[in-house]
Parts: structure tokens; sequence; C-alpha cells
């Protein structure tokens, strides 16, 4: 199984939101053994900006950060083609969003695990909620 892991999911481990963060934090850790997890590549831009600038982790704290994710995760590549089907992609308001979704076509990708499913409802992909993943990855494990 191979599954993009979205902004949200990765977000609310690094910040220890609650009430998501056990959750989230299952999600990450089938992707260490159990399924093959992706972070596509402009979520790490994303990331950076609000770490960097709106959690006042340090450039360093966001390297860090970042090289242990790399370590887990493979990264959902766009490209020219992707970027430009995004921005055309009439059934998503939001390009981010878009790009998520051409990052997991481009990938071959399963699923798309989203704390905001309504986000990918046009999504080719199918987006499940953390806990809907969890159990997809423990029924065929």
């Amino acid at each position: 199984m191979k599954a993009l892991i979205d902004t949200n999911i990765l977000l609310d481990v690094i910040l220890c939101r609650e009430p998501h963060l056990a959750q989230s934090k299952r999600v990450l850790q089938c992707c260490e053994s159990l399924v093959d997890g992706y972070i596509a590549v402009h979520t790490f831009s994303n990331m950076f900006y609000i770490l960097h600038e709106l959690e006042d982790f340090s450039v360093d704290e966001c390297r860090n950060t970042f090289n242990k994710l790399l370590y887990v995760f493979d990264v959902a590549g766009l490209g020219r083609r992707e970027i430009v089907s995004a921005v055309n992609n009439i059934l998503f308001d939001d390009l981010e969003d878009s790009m998520q979704n051409e990052a997991s076509v481009s990938s071959s990708l399963d699923y798309i695990v989203t704390r905001n499913k309504s986000d990918f409802e046009k999504s080719s992909i199918p987006a499940v909620s953390p806990e809907e993943f969890l159990i997809l990855v423990h029924s065929k494990s």
C-alpha cells in the first residue's frame, strides 16, 4: 500500500496538536514499517513557512525535522505537466489540494491520508481519514 500523508497529519505530530496527535502519530508509525508513505514535494516548503514563520522553529530545527521525515517517507514529485494540470483542474478550488492530488496521481498512490477528506471529494485517489487508514492498514497486515 502506498499513501500520501497530507500536511495536516504531519503538522499534528510535529506540533503535538491535540486532539489529533495520537491518531496522526499512529499513521506516521505505519509508514515506518507497514506502508510506503509519501509526502508531496511542495509540502516541505509549506511546512517550512508554517514552522519557521508562524511557529518560531529555527532553520536548523526545520532542517532536522525534514531530515527525519525524509528518512521514513518517499517524495511524490511534481513536474511541469502535473503543475499545469493542478493549476487548471476545475474540480479543485484550492491549488495546494489540487497539487496534493496531482502528486498522488503521478506517483500512482493508493490513498491520500488527511483530516480534510472533503477537500479531496473530487480526487481520483481516495481520501481517507487517519482512523480509516489505520483500519485499512491493519486489515491488510
